[in-house]
C-alpha cells in the first residue's frame, strides 16, 4: 500500500509539470508551498535577466522530498534545511542559504491583543501553533515558550494543529485569539490578520531556508546558474521582501 501511495503521489505531482520540463530541459524546482510567492518572483526576475525559466512544483515538504527522491526529475529543492538535509536526508551536491525563517505571533482581526506580552494576559483565550513534533515553526514556537518560561503554564490554552496554514485558518475564523506562524506567511495574508509581531530570534533555534541541488539533478549546470542568481543583490531583495 505504501508503494501505491508513493507512485500515486509522484504521478500527481509530475503531471503538474508542463511538457517543456521534459522537452526543453528546463530546471525543475520543488518548493514548500509556503514559499510560492517568493519563488514565483525569483523565477520571473531570473527569466527577465537571463531568458531562462524554471518549472516549479509546490507542496508540503513531505511530498516535495518524496518527489525529489523518487522521480529523478527534480533539480533543486527549496525549504527548511533541517527537514531537507536531516529528516528527509536528501543527497545534495550544492546548496545556498536564501535567508532565515522568522517566527511571528499573529493576532485575529478585531482582537484587542497586539504584543508578545499578551501571551501572559489572563483575558487571552486560545493560542494556535503548528505541530511541535513535525512542523519547523511549531518546534520554534515550543522552544520560544519554553525558553521564556511560559511552558508548561500556558499549555492549557494552546491549540496544536498540523501546519502554519491551519493556524492561519483558526485566526481568520476567530477560533483563537493569536497564533504562531512564520513571517513569510504573515506577509502573504496580512490583510486578513489583526496584526503580527516578530518573536525574538534569540529564543528559538535558527531556521535556515535553503535552495539545494540534488546529486541526481538532470540539469546540474543550469541549476547552478540559478543558485548563482539567488546570491545576487536583486534576488536577495526579493527574498528579504518575502520575510527571510
Amino acid at each position: 500500500m505504501h508503494f501505491i501511495r508513493v507512485c500515486t503521489l509522484m504521478l500527481t505531482l509530475l503531471l503538474a509539470l508542463p511538457a517543456s520540463a521534459w522537452a526543453d530541459g528546463n530546471v525543475v524546482l520543488a518548493s514548500g508551498a509556503g514559499y510560492k510567492k517568493m519563488v514565483n518572483a525569483l523565477n520571473a526576475a531570473y527569466e527577465k535577466k537571463t531568458g531562462q525559466t524554471l518549472d516549479l512544483i509546490y507542496g508540503n515538504m513531505g511530498r516535495v522530498t518524496t518527489l525529489a527522491k523518487e522521480s529523478g526529475k527534480v533539480d533543486i529543492v527549496l525549504g527548511d534545511a533541517q527537514f531537507l538535509l536531516k529528516r528527509a536526508a536528501l543527497p545534495v551536491s550544492e546548496q545556498t542559504e536564501l535567508g532565515r525563517g522568522k517566527l511571528v505571533l499573529a493576532f485575529a482581526k478585531g482582537s484587542k491583543f497586539s504584543k508578545v506580552a499578551d501571551l501572559d494576559n489572563p483575558e487571552a483565550g486560545r493560542i494556535a501553533m503548528p505541530d511541535t513534533s513535525k512542523a519547523i515553526y511549531g518546534k520554534a514556537a515550543r522552544e520560544f515558550l519554553t525558553n521564556t518560561g511560559r511552558l508548561p503554564g500556558i499549555k492549557p490554552r494552546l491549540v496544536e494543529v498540523a501546519t502554519v496554514p491551519q493556524v492561519f485558518s483558526y485566526l481568520a475564523t476567530n477560533e483563537v485569539d493569536m497564533g504562531f506562524i512564520n513571517l513569510t506567511h504573515a506577509l502573504n495574508v496580512k490583510d486578513k490578520l489583526g496584526g503580527y509581531v516578530l518573536v525574538d530570534e534569540k529564543d528559538y533555534s535558527p531556521i535556515s531556508i535553503i535552495a539545494a541541488i540534488l546529486t541526481s539533478a538532470p540539469n546540474e549546470d543550469k541549476a547552478k546558474a540559478f543558485l548563482d542568481f539567488v546570491k545576487t543583490d536583486e534576488a536577495q531583495a526579493i527574498v528579504r521582501a518575502n520575510g527571510l
